[in-house]
This record gives structure tokens, sequence and C-alpha cells, in this order.
């Protein structure tokens, strides 16, 4: 069913004495009414929701414009009808994940690129469809159901095979510290909750006046706008006080960050012996800088071949690593791949992985893992990645449908890993940690596993390189500031080429290196300042209104119907 066309409510006081000539000014309402329906009015507004959407997050990081970057395309949904809420809601949709993700062009190639814009372009589609669906029937409560639905689909899609997280409204806010401090207690979906209200708001007004043909409008419409500001305001003063609490700083370890470009362009065998040089010559500056360095971290990949099986070889080019770290007499955490064989009806190895998917007649497979090393040189612990780059680590229809497969390899740099499926702590002179690797860090929830399993901070080990873009490297960056106040710990990330820094348990970047240049960073990181309420209890928003979406979703399919029906009882 279809919305009432826009401006249908008509004030009887347009009308002048019985014959019902209308005053000048009416007439010129309905020119604007007239004017503000034409097509070429909605495409703009659907425009400059796409422009601000883009210019609310990095690089541009005009955090004030994802507070109404939303507002034009709602206007259109709250006062046009379903078919053109599709159209410019695909046009806002569309091109802002286009031009957002426009680096994945360096991985997915632009079949890749076009399939990411029409699935995330998708979600945000479905969003305002839902929105729309919703906000018809029940049009006084579309101030509050808009970011209901809005969270609930950005929960959503940060699930699955294709799990995402980049885009989320919350994010447009990482500058603005002091208000993101509340993810501490319901993560970023609650700063994306308060910025869509806010921009839901703005919307209803401009809609309301669109409804009402005039601008005088009642305080009550205001209400909701009010509420949004007073959120902001709580959210800003209470973000105040947090960031001049006290970090702990005992029990405490010193790491060294290793950032040594490692190409993943070229070919291991040509790269892999000036790579080793630049790893080694940095990670002995770095200790000779500062000797009481407690452990060297080199990043996601930073060794390309496997750690594990070529140390128990004992190859030139791995008996260098480990002459390196008996030289140091120090601690080193490295990425690195793994393989084994896994053979059918047999257990593998637990000191590989507890388990291992799809386990078929004898077969080579690999992880994305990152090793800790004691300064023996010997492996005492291994984490597998577990949630895979899709496309890029991972197609788990590649088995099934061959040719996809070769598609994908054709014309993507796809590889065959398998994810790992245990959260490993490590435990280094009397502090834990967890390891995770790449674009595992811009999921919430998946942090806090590490941290509700006793972690004290996080190491995030990350090869931006590919993308060969700095918006590739500061969208994926400015993510994780979030990780660090949601569990109140420190959050330190080595990046390949970048972005390497240590962000303390306020979110607040304290030392950083510039990307696509070799260096290290020395920084000290403390335990975990206190159990917060988003470790304890999750998602429980997102969670709370992906429950009340279903429910205002098949409440908007039953008052129609009930409606009908009364209407039918007062013929009879």
């Amino acid at each position: 069913m279809e919305k009432s066309p826009s401006f249908k409510v008509i004030n009887p006081k347009i009308f002048r004495g019985e014959e019902g000539k209308m005053k000048n000014y009416e007439k010129l309402n309905i020119r604007a009414e007239q004017n503000i329906n034409r097509w070429y009015i909605h495409f703009l507004l659907a425009l400059s929701s796409f422009v601000m959407l883009l210019f609310s997050f990095p690089t541009y990081n005009i955090n004030i414009l994802g507070f109404i970057a939303l507002v034009p395309i709602l206007f259109i949904v709250y006062t046009t009808d379903l078919k053109k809420t599709i159209i410019y809601s695909i046009v806002s949709g569309f091109l802002f994940y286009a031009f957002y993700l426009f680096w994945m062009n360096a991985y997915l190639a632009v079949v890749g690129v076009s399939f990411v814009t029409v699935v995330f372009g998708g979600y945000f589609v479905i969003s305002m469809i839902l929105i729309y669906f919703v906000s018809s029937r029940f049009p006084k409560y579309r101030v509050i159901t808009t970011p209901i639905i809005w969270i609930s689909i950005e929960y959503i899609r940060s699930f699955g095979f294709l799990g995402f997280t980049f885009g989320s409204m919350g994010y447009t806010q990482h500058y603005f510290t002091r208000f993101i401090q509340i993810a501490e207690f319901g993560g970023e979906p609650l700063v994306s909750f308060i910025v869509v209200l806010t921009n839901s708001a703005i919307a209803h007004i401009f809609a309301r006046a669109v409804e009402e043909r005039h601008f005088n409008l009642k305080l009550k419409v205001f209400s909701p706008l009010i509420i949004s500001i007073i959120l902001i305001l709580i959210s800003t003063l209470y973000g105040n006080y947090a960031v001049k609490r006290p970090i702990p700083k005992s029990p405490s370890l010193k790491i060294a960050l290793i950032q040594a470009l490692s190409s993943p362009r070229t070919k291991w065998k040509e790269e892999k012996w000036k790579t080793l040089k630049r790893l080694t010559d940095l990670s002995l500056e770095a200790y000779l800088k500062d000797k009481s360095i407690d452990l060297i971290v080199w990043t996601e990949t930073a060794i390309r071949t496997s750690l594990r099986p070529n140390l128990i070889y004992g190859t030139p080019y791995h008996m260098r690593i480990v002459r390196l770290i008996n030289q140091l007499k120090t601690y080193f955490l490295i990425g690195s791949p793994d393989n084994y064989s896994v053979l059918k009806n047999k257990e593998v190895n637990p000191s590989h992985l507890s388990s291992v998917y799809p386990v078929k007649s004898e077969e080579e497979i690999w992880t994305n893992s990152a090793y800790l090393l004691n300064p023996e040189g010997e492996i005492i612990g291994k984490y597998d990645k577990m949630k895979l780059t899709p496309f890029g680590e991972h197609f788990p229809l590649g088995k099934k449908i061959k040719f996809l497969q070769k598609i994908l390899d054709k014309f993507t740099d796809s590889a065959g890993f398998t994810p790992g499926n245990r959260y490993k702590i490590f435990n280094l002179k009397g502090m834990k940690f967890g390891v995770v690797i790449c674009w595992e860090g811009t999921y919430g929830y998946f942090i806090r596993e590490f941290v509700k399993r006793g972690a004290d901070f996080i190491i995030n080990i990350s090869n931006d390189m590919w993308t060969k873009t700095a918006a590739g490297h500061y969208q994926h960056f400015s993510i994780t500031k979030f990780r660090a106040i949601e569990n109140r710990i420190w959050y330190a990330r080595a990046g390949n080429d970048g972005v390497t820094a240590f962000i303390n348990p306020d979110g607040i970047v304290v030392k950083s290196l510039p990307i696509k240049k070799t260096g290290y960073l020395i920084g000290v990181v403390g335990p975990k300042m206190y159990t917060t309420v988003y470790t304890r209890y999750g998602d429980v928003l997102p969670k709370a209104t992906s429950i009340l979406t279903i429910i205002l979703i098949l409440f908007s399919i039953i008052n129609p119907a009930l409606l009908k029906h009364r209407s039918k009882k007062r013929k009879i």
C-alpha cells in the first residue's frame, strides 16, 4: 500500500468567504508544493545526502555532517510514495558506497566493487523502505522508529560471510572524542542511534512544515530535536568527565610496532630478503633505542611463507629470524600464514587448530596466523584469523561453484584461507592480551569476546597496503578507536604501511606513524581500566531494536487490516 500523497492536510483557513477564494500566499504555497515535488528537486536532495555522507567519513572527517547527512533522503521518505523512496534511496545509497569503498577496487577489481556497492547500497535501500513502510503507518512516531530500524540493519549487516561495519553512522563521530565516550555503555550502535535520531528529528520538522503548508509549527514538532540535542549534550558532558579519569599504568608492557612496507603486490621470491632486511633493521633500531622493550610486533603476513613448519625445517631464511630474536633476547609477535595437511577421518594436531573445516581427503589447509615467540625463538602461542576478508581471503562457495572461483582468481587477489575457530588469549609477563588480524578489529562484538575472556589489551596486526589509498587506511583505523572505548582497553595497531598507532582506553591516539613510510613506534600499554557495561552485556541495544523492528513491521501489516475491519463493522 502506497503512502498518501504529500500535502494532503489542508488548512481550512486558506479559504476566504463563502466562495472559497484563495489568498495570494496560498497560491504561492500550491506552487511551492508543485515545485518541491518535481523529480529534479528530489534528485538533488538524494545527491546532497550522498555528498554529506561521503564527507562525514574519512578522509574528509567533517563529523558535523553526520548529524544532518540523512535529512534530505529521510525527507523524501517521509513525504513521498514508495516508488520515489526506492528510486532516490538507490541514488543516495549506491553512490555513497561506490565512492566510499572505491579503494576496494585495488583487490576486488571493478566487478567486485560493483557487487559490494549493490550489496551494501542494498542495505541502505532496505533501511529506507522499512522506514517508509513503518512511518507511513505510524507517522506520529517516525522520529523514533527511524533510528530503531536503522540500527537494526547496521547490526544485521555486520554478520555472515559479507559481514561489514564500514559506513555505520556512529563512525562519522570518531573525532568527536567527548561524545563517543558513551560507547562504553552501548557500543558504537548507541552513538549511531543518537546520530540517526538527530537526522530523523530534523527531517520530521521539514516534513511537518510541508504537510501543514506552513512553518508556523507547534512546539511539540520540535521536541524530538530538542531531546536529541539534550542527549548529545549529556553524552558530551559525560565524555568530558570520562577522559579526565586517570588511566591505570601498572602492570605494563613496552611494545615496539614495526612498519616495514612488505608489498603484497610483488612476488615473494623476489621480495622476501628485502622485506626481511627491513624488518630486522627496524627491529634492531627500535631495540637499540630502548632495550627495555618487552615485545616486538611484526604486522599481518610480514612473512608470507609459513613460519611454523619452516622453523621446524630450519630454512636459512627462518633461521635468520631466530638469530635476530636470540640476539635481542625479547619476545616477538609475527604475522605469517600457517599450513598443514588434513587427512580423511584423522584428527588435526591440537597444536595447529582445535578443529578445521572442511575435512575431505588429504589436502593442504592455510590459515592467516599470528605467532608469539619467546626469546629463544620458540613458538609459544598461535592465533588463527577467524573473520576472513570476503573474496580476498575466503570464498565459502568456491569449492562448490568452481567456475565462480576461477573468475575470482582471475579478476581479484583472492586467497583460499581457512578460518580459525578459537579465541586465543596470550599471557606475557603477567599481562593478558588478544591478537586480532586486519579488519577483525572493526567488529565490536568480536573484540568484546577477547576482553570477556581476560584480555587486558588488544594488538591488531594489519596489512592495508593493497588498498593503495589513504581512504582505505584511515577508514579502517578510525573504527578501531571505538573498540578501545567500548571495553576501556589499550589498543596497539601495527600496520604494514599504516596506520601504526597506540590508542588509549579513551579512544585517543597517543602515538602514530605516518602511512606509507617505514618506521617503528615504541609505546607502553597498561591494564584494562574496568569492565564496562558494553563488555558485560554486549549489543543489547541493536538486539532490542532488531526485535522492535520485527514488531513494528508486523504491526504495520496488521494495522491497515484492523482499520478495514472496523470500517466494515461501522457500515453494517
